[in-house]
């Protein structure tokens, strides 16, 4: 994809001429020269390895600056894109060559790591200067089918540029994504439908083509009669699986199949629109095979009849799921998302491969869970350092093998015993239990000197390993294991160390106390507390004259001073300033200046006190400890639990079998991302029930109930939460779910209703479709308020201060909003009409689609959910502005619409 260029471009010189110069030393004649210190000498391999690089670096400046013009050596480069590309790949295929060179000769990570970031910017760089013309007409010269249909949106980088760029592999799976989702455009254009306002006949202009029937290879000859004979053959055959109960039988998988087979096969030049038909029951096909509960018992028999004819490989019986099987058997599956399930099951085949290797390492260090960890003693040993480090980078990536390969090998073809017996990494006895494993490490690094350990965290990758302690080595090393642990954030604490000791050295270093100033400063720190506060000297409980000496001798005074301040009288309080009683005048400089402070100490307030949101994985991989009832009312039970810091968390079971969970979770992250105060929430299982834990917020209790009690920044704060609110459809901040931290800042708690409404919810004042009165949402009582006049004199609603918000979340790319998203509309998708927002959804895809929505698949529903997350996101300046001007009959809200601030 983009790297398979037949021909050499060595002939073109296209650095500029003094790079070359440059790279072998020859400096311009009266260059003074500069004194260094003396670096270690390089190989030649290594120099020769260094050059080879910059010339292909300058070659690639050259290229993005040039671009099409000639740079001053001759022949000029190429006008036509593709081969300008072409040229381009060869260069950053030397750069790489380079770089694989400089390692092998002995280059640091850190600088084969520097230079490969450098040639990842420089190829992402030049190819963000071609249109989109360009990269279709670059990318199906290398043989990318239909390039028109992707990248339609025209938002985000186009998708093309990551499929030619040749500095990544053309088999990663992003990239065969990006083909498959061209090809399933084709086809739904090839059924009759349209893409983004695209028809078959438009791409066939674009691309300069027309529909050419296929000849009679691989087909049957049919009339017309047969073709229709065929199609009802599918049509009883789809109704079915689509209506069938329990698992799906294998026969009724087979007559599916078969039938899909025989109309895909048919050739019958009396029938124009046999075309369109066979496009459509690729795309049919699909829908009653998503409704269907296929296992192992369904596709067993038809994957032993396909590798017993050479139709599939055993290692794609044995490593893919029944899904995945059932695609690799359809003939209406593309031949790309063919080959990429090829690809998956070879991967996974390796992965256990590797797997066994892996073991085989750690072994050495830890036969089994129930053996104790033998690794050796260092002391000094340069071999035995590096078996630790070694042992404890392959455990760490034996661990991730292991969860990865856990989470597909027991839905395969392949029965318990055999996995067990074939793949003895996947055993119990031998599963890395990463926290258990750190404590065992730690015993045994209590036992080594600590420069051995240094040793090892050197050869782990640990900078600065001569400042770093005991406790710091040991987390390091740990860390290669055990995902818990940060191994940037063990380097901030070292690095946090130094610079602690470095400024109390300066300080110690340059504050003398030989000044009148540090006189003064003594006798303050001198004084008993009493006596500081103005009071009568204190007799007992402050400090004796000896300790006064003493203490001041500690900090820098000389004995004859240090006598001198443990007599001296304390120096007169100086009065504490009083806050004016008298509010500034309204619009005044002062009451701008006030209102600032109000909203800056507002803000900080509520930053302070709502925890930070940290990975996912994280507390994924955290033990909490028993729970204890938490009477905090609501519908679910909740509990309280240790964390393993100590700190008090609060789980709610979710009995809708983890879909409250993932959407309150998933509401969580969106709006910590949109700027908009949120306690952070995360999917948690706990004692066997799935459910949502948080951190509890210290001193939090609940806001005002009374809209004249509220201040301005707590009203800005109300109309920033009501727009984080609607973007993720949670109409449930009523007044019990708002609370005030402990520093006076704002925050809504339990957005377990999110999501609920969507596809059916408006963004109107009145709008509260959980309840009225106590239940209304806290932003409608302040619209409410705000139009009665019941605000506090000089309080207003701003629209202004929606715009940081929504500014925020149009920053956040498409793609990454439905990612976030992904977990919370499939989890909801597959539990069905249960979920509130599902009817919605699969209506909207029956509309997308042009199917009945008993059809629409949960795939479908899913990706309905996820158009409307984008949606609504795109939409959400527009909509504000619109509620601002029509609902509230404000017309200066209409400013939010170009962004105003």
């Amino acid at each position: 994809m983009g790297t398979n260029s037949k021909s050499s471009h060595a002939s073109y010189a296209i650095a500029p001429s003094d790079a070359l110069k440059a790279a072998e030393g020859m400096g311009g004649a009266g260059t003074a020269p500069v004194l260094v210190e003396p670096e270690p000498e390089l190989s030649d391999g290594l120099v020769k390895a260094k050059t080879d690089l910059m010339v292909a670096m300058d070659n690639l400046d050259a290229l993005q600056i040039g671009n099409g013009v000639a740079t001053g050596n001759d022949p000029e480069l190429p006008d036509d894109p593709v081969e300008r590309y072409e040229i381009f790949a060869d260069q950053i295929a030397a750069a790489r060559e380079a770089i694989e060179k400089m390692k092998e000769e002995g280059a640091s990570d850190e600088e084969v790591k520097a230079q490969l970031d450098a040639l990842r910017a420089q190829s992402l760089a030049y190819l963000n200067t071609l249109d989109a013309e360009e990269l279709q007409q670059i990318a199906a010269a290398k043989g990318f089918e239909h390039p028109a249909l992707v990248g339609l949106s025209g938002k985000n980088q186009h998708p093309l540029v990551h499929w030619l760029d040749p500095y990544y592999s053309d088999d990663i799976p992003s990239k065969q994504k990006i083909q498959a989702a061209a090809q399933k455009r084709y086809e739904q254009l090839a059924a009759g439908q349209t893409v983004a306002g695209m028809t078959l006949a438009d791409l066939q202009q674009i691309e300069g083509t027309t529909t050419v029937s296929e000849g009679p290879a691989g087909t049957w000859a049919a009339t017309p009669e047969q073709v229709n004979a065929a199609q009802e053959a599918w049509n009883q055959a789809a109704h079915e699986v689509a209506y069938s109960k329990g698992a799906l039988d294998s026969e009724k998988l087979k007559n599916l199949l078969d039938s899909e087979k025989q109309v895909l096969a048919a050739h019958s030049p009396d029938m124009p629109e046999l075309e369109t038909i066979q496009n459509q029951i690729k795309v049919w096909t699909e829908d009653p095979l998503a409704h269907a509960k296929i296992n192992t018992s369904t596709v067993m028999p038809l994957v032993k009849d396909a590798v017993a004819s050479g139709e599939i490989s055993l290692t794609e019986a044995q490593h893919l799921k029944p899904v995945e099987l059932v695609g690799l058997l359809r003939t209406g599956t593309s031949e790309a998302e063919k080959e990429s399930l090829k690809a998956t099951a070879q991967a996974r085949k390796d992965q256990l491969q590797a797997l066994d290797k892996a073991l085989d390492v750690h072994k050495t260090g830890k036969l089994d869970v129930h053996t104790e960890l033998t690794l050796p003693d260092l002391a000094g040993d340069p071999e035995a350092v590096s078996q630790v480090a070694t042992w404890a980078k392959n455990t760490g990536e034996l661990h991730g093998m292991q969860q990865d390969a856990q989470g597909w090998i027991h839905e395969t073809l392949q029965s318990p015993v055999d996995i067990g017996f074939a793949n003895p990494a996947l055993l119990t006895s031998h599963t890395v239990d990463p926290k258990s494993l750190t404590t065992e490490v730690n015993a045994w690094a209590k036992n080594q000197k600590v420069a051995d350990l240094r040793a090892v965290a050197s050869e782990l990758g640990m900078p600065d390993t001569d400042k770093a302690n005991r406790a710091h080595l040991q987390s390091y090393i740990a860390a290669s294991f055990n995902p818990a642990l940060d191994k940037d954030a063990i380097n901030a604490k070292v690095q946090a160390g130094v610079a602690k000791k470095q400024a109390a050295a300066a300080a110690k270093a340059s504050a003398p106390l030989a000044s009148d100033e540090a006189v003064n400063a003594l006798k303050s720190k001198l004084a008993p507390a009493s006596e500081a506060a103005g009071g009568p000297a204190a007799v007992s409980g402050g400090l004796t004259q000896e300790s006064k000496v003493e203490a001041a001798i500690k900090m820098g005074a000389s004995p004859v001073q240090a006598q001198k301040l443990a007599q001296a009288a304390p120096p007169a309080p100086k009065p504490i300033p009083k806050a004016p009683t008298k509010a500034a005048a309204p619009g005044s400089f002062s009451a701008n200046t006030q209102a600032l402070v109000a909203a800056l100490q507002h803000a900080k307030a509520t930053a302070q006190d709502v925890p930070a949101r940290i990975d996912s994985d994280v507390v994924g991989s955290w033990t909490f400890g028993a729970g204890a009832p938490a009477n905090l009312g609501g519908t679910y039970s909740k509990t309280l639990h240790a964390a393993p810091d100590g700190s008090s968390w609060l789980f709610k079971a979710d009995n809708n079998g983890g879909v409250i969970a993932h959407s309150e979770a998933a509401a969580s992250h969106l709006l910590s991302a949109a700027g908009v105060p949120a306690v952070p929430v995360y999917v948690k299982k706990i004692n066997g029930k799935v459910g949502s834990v948080q951190p509890m917020l210290k001193g939090a209790t609940h806001f005002s109930s009374d809209p004249h009690k509220w201040t301005q920044p707590e009203v800005d704060s109300i109309v920033r939460a009501h727009v984080g609110s609607w973007v993720v459809g949670d109409h449930d901040g009523h007044q019990a779910n708002v609370l005030r931290t402990a520093s006076g800042g704002l925050v809504q708690s339990d957005r377990g209703q999110a999501f609920k409404h969507w596809g059916s919810d408006k963004l109107a004042l009145g709008y509260a479709p959980s309840g009225g009165g106590s239940y209304d949402p806290v932003h409608q009582k302040l619209y409410s308020a705000a139009l009665g006049g019941s605000l506090a004199d000089g309080v207003k609603v701003n629209p202004a201060v929606a715009h940081t918000v929504i500014k925020n979340v149009e920053a956040i790319p498409d793609s990454q909003w439905r990612s976030m998203l992904h977990s919370t509309a499939h989890e909801g998708a597959k539990s069905g009409a249960g979920v509130h927002w599902v009817p919605a959804m699969r209506k909207q895809a029956a509309k997308k689609y042009g199917i009945p929505a008993a059809k629409v698949s949960t795939e479908q529903i899913a990706e309905a959910f996820l158009d409307h997350a984008v949606e609504r996101k795109q939409n959400l300046r527009t909509a504000f502005a619109d509620f601002f001007v029509k609902e509230l009959k404000m017309p200066h809200g209409a400013s939010l619409k170009h962004g105003a601030e």
